[in-house]
């Protein structure tokens, strides 16, 4: 048994005990873009016909995914959403459909 020392090479980048996975996809909006919430440094990626289109970092604009999900709903809204802000809003969702 070989043992290394901890270094920022060996030690992951992602040493937390957060249960979230590295991506969500928040959803799709109606000019077809995907909202891809990055949850290991905090920031939004929006694709556009297989292009990244933008880059938003949240953390340095003091903001959550929750403001996220607000700003898009008032500017394009979604036509597919599957990550919410409260439970609540996803078992709304639900029942409508």
């Amino acid at each position: 048994m070989s043992i290394q020392p901890r270094t920022p090479e060996t030690v992951s980048a992602r040493s937390r005990t957060d249960p979230r996975p590295d991506y969500i996809l928040v959803g799709v909006d109606t000019e077809d873009a995907h909202h891809i919430y990055r949850t290991t440094d905090e920031t939004i990626h929006v694709i556009h016909n297989a292009d990244r289109t933008y880059r938003y970092d949240l953390a340095a604009l003091n903001r959550s995914i929750n403001d996220w999900i607000d700003y898009i709903q008032t500017q394009r809204g979604f036509t597919t959403q599957h990550l919410y802000k409260t439970l609540a809003d996803s078992l709304t969702t639900a029942e409508a459909i």
